[in-house]
C-alpha cells in the first residue's frame, strides 16, 4: 500500500471534474465506467507510487536522470520529483488530441512545487533530446497509442546512456484481459480480431480498438528489441513475468480500481483454491501475463 508518510500530490477537484468531462466521457463509451471514476483512476497518485516500486526492482533511480515518455497530466512526474526526490523530465506531444495536456500538467506541477519546465513538448517517435541523455527511460500505457511503437522503443534506447534502463508498461495483447475496454478476450493474433470481438461479442464501440496497436506482446518485444539492438545494442531483462508471478502470490490489486472490482474476485478465488501459482505459470508459459513490463538494458557503446 502507498506510504502515508510521503508528501501528498495535490490534485484539485476542478481538475478531476475537467478530466471527467473530457477523457472520462470519451472512454466511458468503451469501458462503461462512470466518467468520474475513470477521472479519479487516471489522476490517482497511488499509481505513481506503485510504478516507483516496480522501477526499483531493476534499478536504483536515486541521482539518475529520468525521462518519462508520454507524461500525460504529469502525475507520475510530480510524484517522483516531489515524493521521491528524483530528477524527471516528461515528454508529451501537443496538437490534436493533446490540446490541454501539456498546459494542465504544467499547472499541476506548479501547484505541487515542481518546476513546470520539466514537461517538454515531444513525441515518442522523435524525442527532442541528444543521444545518451538519460539513465532511465520510463513510459506507461503510451506505446499502444503511438503511430510507430517500434520507433518509440528505438528512440527510448537511443537517448539512454550505456548501462541505462528502459521500463515500459504496456498492455499485452496475448493476454486474457484488455485494459482500455475492461473486457476479457482471447489472445489477439490479427489486428481485425480486437474490433470484431468488442463489437460482436462485447457489444461495444470498436473505434478505439481499431486505433490501438495490438501487435504489442512479449513476442513483438523480443523481435523489436533484437532489431533495434543492431544499431543500439540492448538486451531484454524481462517482459514482466516476475512481477506477474509475485502479484499472484499476495493479495492481488490492479492499479485501476475499476479493473480491481472486475477481476480482483476471480484472482482471490484462485488464491483461496491454492492454484494461483499454477495459473500464473500457465499464463506466463502462454505469454499471456498482464500487463507487460518491458525492461531493457542498453549495452556498451553505439557502433561506429
Amino acid at each position: 500500500m502507498p506510504s502515508t508518510s510521503l508528501p501528498p500530490v495535490q490534485i484539485p477537484e476542478e481538475v478531476i471534474a475537467q478530466m471527467a468531462k473530457g477523457h472520462g466521457e470519451y472512454f466511458t463509451k468503451f469501458n462503461r465506467m462512470p466518467p468520474d471514476v475513470l477521472a479519479r483512476d487516471m489522476l490517482n497518485p497511488d499509481k505513481a507510487i506503485r510504478a516507483h516500486e516496480i522501477l526499483v526492482r531493476y534499478v536504483n533511480p536515486g541521482g539518475k536522470k529520468i525521462l518519462e515518455i508520454g507524461s500525460g497530466y504529469g502525475i507520475t512526474l510530480i510524484s517522483w520529483v516531489k515524493q521521491f526526490g528524483l530528477d524527471v523530465t516528461g515528454a508529451e506531444p501537443e496538437g490534436e488530441g493533446f490540446a490541454h495536456t501539456v498546459e494542465l500538467s504544467r499547472e499541476l506541477c506548479k501547484l505541487n512545487g515542481v518546476p513546470p519546465e520539466r514537461v517538454v513538448v515531444g513525441e515518442g517517435e522523435a524525442l527532442p533530446f541528444p543521444d545518451e541523455s538519460f539513465d532511465i527511460v520510463y513510459s506507461s500505457n503510451t506505446v499502444e497509442h503511438c503511430n510507430d511503437p517500434a520507433k518509440v522503443m528505438a528512440e527510448a534506447i537511443r537517448v539512454l546512456k550505456p548501462g541505462g534502463i528502459l521500463l515500459s508498461e504496456t498492455p499485452n495483447f496475448l493476454s486474457y484481459f484488455e485494459g482500455h475496454y475492461y473486457v476479457f478476450m482471447p489472445p489477439l493474433f490479427f489486428k481485425w480480431m480486437f474490433p470484431w470481438w468488442v463489437k460482436n461479442v462485447m457489444r461495444r464501440d470498436p473505434s478505439l480498438a481499431r486505433q490501438l496497436r495490438t501487435e504489442i506482446n512479449p513476442v513483438w518485444a523480443k523481435k523489436t528489441i533484437a532489431a533495434i539492438s543492431k544499431k543500439y545494442p540492448a538486451r531484454i531483462v524481462t517482459t514482466g513475468e516476475d512481477v506477474f508471478r509475485d502479484r499472484l502470490k499476495q493479495p492481488f490489486e490492479f492499479q485501476h480500481k475499476a479493473v480491481q472490482k472486475l477481476i480482483g474476485p476471480i484472482i482471490s478465488t484462485l488464491q483461496r483454491l491454492n492454484i494461483g501459482n499454477l495459473m500464473a505459470n500457465i499464463i506466463v508459459m502462454l505469454r499471456g501475463h498482464y500487463p507487460m513490463y518491458l525492461v531493457v538494458e542498453k549495452l556498451g557503446k553505439n557502433p561506429a
